[in-house]
């Protein structure tokens, strides 16, 4: 019995040991979730003491979300013979909480149950840790393919996953795109180095990030934001490739738009400014197609007008353009077809007056494309409209689409180019019928002496000219036998009364007082001018005249005339230009009216001095040398009245501009001073303004606007130079000797010469030398004297331009490489020397001795006349008691010796 008691003894000891040695939580509890016995692993685990929790309710440390679970594994135990397992979160010491794994077993005869727990606190965060990451993967990839075009790809870049946002973009299948590669999307506008450098870098391992354009299965394009990562397998090198993408085609349009916009409004300004410029009609237009292809992705760009007299199309002004540089098409052999796609598109153009835009250009007879060259770009083409007729078209092969942008701003382009056209077209036909009046009479005063037919042609053509109501000429004879004032040749419209005849010399003291002091009068409306007297108001309101224009006509005879201008339908406002032709005019009649009396007199002279020959004959070279002289005289005076006229004209605009400059720049860096002040109290701007500021690109604009303020004063101060040298060269206030500068005049001339003589693409690149002396001031008659300088330099001029070409001259091959004029000064004594030479060709000894001669000349029918050295010679000997010489040779070029005394 004593055995059996020991045995039972070390049994309990074992089970003993067992139980406070256990890892695990061990507790026995009642029925009713009281603690009975824990064992110490409650302290080493949770904190608690056994003498804290026994007596204490079991569930008093449950996690409040986890109690009515372990409430209800608690009622099972009770009702069941079998272990029951759970989970919860217990309450520790400390406060905080531990996972455990719960395994119960009831005692039912005893009303008891034990209960194993084991920690599983850090193996349940790594489960909710884990649920929690496949969780937010599963979001993650939700945005991705909501969001984001994903791929992979194998090794070989084949495509084995794609995403729906791929193929709804892209709008091929999945089945379409699984197994093929990226080439199925490729646009073609991204370069083989593009792509190698891809690869080169994703097969490296390494990530590649960057924009691609691809081309969808309709053919339309679109942009994407491209990350391509490499997925690397055990041995560190790529296995598949990642590609994710964000469509940013919007973004791109945008940004393209805003780049189109820029370069759209720079293309309108310089064709704005090339359609302003002076110059030929090829010259302009030409200018204009260079501007084009600058500015638009165009093959070629060609513009054809109807040619007026034929109504045949011609080829203006055209470029073509390839990959590395553009180039203006010479003749019609740079483009054998045009004619051809012209044609094949006027008719239609005739009709409906529309623009074509991107098509595909075919020639239907033969039927092939117009040229190999051209079967990958599209035609677009404009009319050229005025007044409802077709004057010509613009033609372009572009290599992309044009947006509509660009389509609009063509349109404009078209209309303006249209409207140039038609007015260096109008100018053109208003110049010739200018000139060809000025030739008309002076052929007239040339092969006739009759002035009646001068004076008829001259009315009738100054009316139909400048389309007035009545064009007269009025004459007043003040010391014949019988003073007279008179209207002696009239032009008139067929419903107006005839005004010829005398007009009473009482009461009409304003007319002749006029013709006596050889004002210009101008009137554009009668009933508003308040200068002339009634009785003049009266004669004019007799005839219903309501605007009138006279000019007199200034000749050297004791007689006075004048051309008339009269207007019957309103106010007439007299341009600038009118009176510049009616001052040509007066100038022609001036001459013919001395030319006329001049030959009365010899004609007298003549008849006079039968018996002496020889006198007469001198008297006749005297008179053609004053002849000369005279119609020379008239046109420089004509010329420096005109000039000065312009020049004056021309200054006081450019003044203004030129002193607003000042302010408009300081109004400028004031306002751009208030911006940025407002920039830095107001870092953060609104959302409308910053917007606004980045449309209209604020930094740009000041930059550029400052650019334009500084090119425009350059400008003015160079126009205000230009001017001061015309006024200086006219000198129409230094009729008599005073003292100048001799510099200056050559200065001056110089300036004027300046197109022709400077490399500009209109000269020929005269380099000058100038070795000037230190002069006093000359007492001269300075006017005179420029044009003596004006003679010498255009001579030298064009004997460069001449000697740049091969030539033969006694048997000897002469070429000019460099053209230079040389021009030195100094004083020799009481002389100032003067020194004019070329490295031109040269001139024979013949020449030499008839250089001077009055209506020699070398040059060619209708360049020059042979007075202007012989009237040089007369300024420099007669009227300065100087010296004026010429030594030249074959080969050696030509040097004018000038020599004129100080005082």
């Amino acid at each position: 019995m004593k055995q059996a008691i020991d045995e039972y003894k070390q049994v309990e000891e074992k089970y003993s040991r067992f139980f406070s040695l256990s890892l695990d939580l061990l507790f026995i509890a009642n029925f009713d979730g009281y603690f009975l016995d824990l064992n110490p692993a409650w302290t080493k685990i949770l904190g608690w003491s056994t003498q804290e929790l026994i007596g204490k309710l079991f569930i008093e440390f449950v996690h409040p979300e986890d109690r009515e679970a372990t409430l209800l594994a608690a009622q099972n135990v009770t009702n069941s013979i079998d272990a029951i397992c759970f989970e919860n979160r217990y309450l520790c010491r400390d406060g905080s909480y531990k996972w455990l794994s719960w395994n119960a077993t009831p005692f039912l005869e005893e009303k008891l149950f034990y209960a194993v727990a084991r920690d599983i606190t850090l193996k349940k965060e790594n489960e909710i840790t884990l649920q929690n990451s496949i969780r937010d993967l599963e979001a993650f990839k939700f945005a991705l393919n909501a969001h984001s075009l994903v791929a992979i790809t194998d090794i070989k870049g084949r495509i084995t996953y794609a995403n729906d946002l791929f193929c709804e973009v892209s709008q091929y299948s999945r089945e379409e795109l699984l197994g093929q590669d990226h080439r199925i999307i490729n646009s073609g506008y991204h370069s083989q180095e593009f792509f190698r450098k891809l690869w080169q870098t994703i097969a490296q391992g390494k990530i590649w990030k960057g924009e691609i354009k691809n081309k969808a299965k309709d053919g339309s394009f679109y942009w994407v934001d491209t990350l391509i990562t490499p997925l690397l397998g055990s041995n560190g090198k790529p296995e598949q490739y990642v590609a994710i993408r964000t469509d940013i085609t919007q973004r791109k349009l945008s940004e393209l738009a805003l780049l189109e916009r820029s370069r759209l409004s720079i293309l309108s300004a310089e064709v704005s400014l090339a359609l302003s410029q002076s110059g030929t009609l090829p010259e302009i237009l030409q200018h204009c197609t260079n501007t084009i292809s600058q500015y638009l992705e165009v093959a070629f760009v060609c513009i054809w007008t109807f040619e007026r007299q034929t109504n045949q199309l011609q080829l203006q002004a055209g470029v073509h353009c390839t990959d590395v540089t553009c180039n203006a098409l010479s003749n019609t052999q740079d483009f054998p077809h045009h004619m051809v796609l012209a044609n094949k598109f006027i008719g239609v153009m005739t009709n409906n007056h529309q623009a074509i835009l991107n098509e595909e250009v075919r020639i239907n007879n033969p039927q092939e494309l117009l040229n190999a060259t051209f079967s990958n770009f599209l035609f677009s083409a404009y009319p050229l409209i005025v007044e409802q007729q077709l004057i010509g078209i613009v033609a372009l092969f572009s290599k992309q689409l044009f947006t509509e942008p660009t389509h609009n701003l063509l349109n404009w382009i078209a209309n303006n180019i249209a409207v140039a056209i038609d007015r260096i077209w109008a100018r053109e036909e208003l110049l010739s019928r200018r000139e060809a009046l000025l030739l008309g009479l002076a052929s007239q005063i040339r092969s006739s002496l009759d002035l009646d037919t001068i004076l008829e042609t001259a009315v009738n053509e100054i009316r139909s000219l400048l389309q007035v109501d009545r064009c007269y000429f009025l004459q007043y004879l003040p010391h014949s036998s019988q003073p007279r004032l008179a209207i002696t040749h009239e032009a008139r419209k067929h419903n107006l009364p005839t005004m010829l005849g005398n007009i009473p010399l009482q009461n009409n003291d304003f007319l002749r007082e006029t013709l006596v002091s050889q004002e210009l009068v101008c009137i554009d409306d009668i009933n508003r001018e308040s200068q002339i007297d009634q009785n003049m108001q009266a004669l004019l309101s007799e005839f219903d005249i309501t605007s009138w224009l006279l000019l007199p006509v200034k000749s050297h005879s004791e007689e006075f005339g004048a051309i008339v201008c009269s207007h019957c339908s309103g106010e007439r406002i007299w341009s600038n230009s009118d009176i510049g032709l009616l001052q040509a005019v007066s100038d022609q009649l001036a001459i013919a009216i001395d030319h006329a009396q001049l030959y009365t007199q010899s004609r007298a002279a003549t008849l006079a001095a039968q018996t002496h020959a020889e006198k007469l004959t001198e008297a006749l070279y005297k008179l053609q040398q004053t002849q000369s002289q005279l119609i020379q005289h008239e046109k420089m005076s004509s010329l420096g009245q005109l000039v000065a006229g312009v020049a004056h004209e021309i200054n006081n605009p450019v003044n203004f501009i030129h002193g607003n400059l000042t302010y408009a720049n300081e109004y400028f860096q004031e306002l751009l001073n208030l911006v940025q002040l407002y920039q830095e109290d107001y870092p953060n701007p609104t959302i409308k303004i910053q917007e606004f500021s980045e449309g209209i690109d604020l930094d740009f604009i000041i930059d550029d606007l400052s650019k334009i303020l500084s090119s425009m004063k350059m400008g003015t101060n160079r126009i205000r130079e230009i001017v001061l040298s015309l006024r200086n060269f006219s000198r129409l206030d230094e009729a008599e000797k005073k003292l100048v500068n001799i510099h200056e005049g050559i200065e001056n001339t110089l300036l004027i010469l300046h197109h022709r003589w400077k490399d500009n693409g209109h000269g020929i690149g005269i380099s000058f030398i100038k070795e000037y002396g230190n002069l006093p001031l000359v007492d001269c008659y300075p006017g005179q004297l420029n044009q003596v300088f004006m003679n010498i330099l255009t001579n030298a001029i064009d004997a460069l331009e001449e000697s740049t070409f091969n030539k033969k001259i006694d048997n000897k091959q002469l070429t000019i490489d460099k053209p230079q004029i040389r021009i030195s000064t100094e004083l020799d004594n009481n002389f100032v020397l003067i020194r004019i030479a070329d490295n031109g060709y040269g001139m024979t000894e013949e020449v030499i001795t008839r250089l001077f001669d009055p209506f020699f000349t070398t040059k060619p029918v209708g360049k020059g006349t042979g007075l202007g050295l012989s009237i040089s010679y007369q300024i420099i000997v007669e009227k300065h008691s100087g010296t004026l010489k010429c030594l030249s040779e074959i080969g050696k070029g030509t040097e004018f010796f000038i020599k004129i005394p100080v005082k």
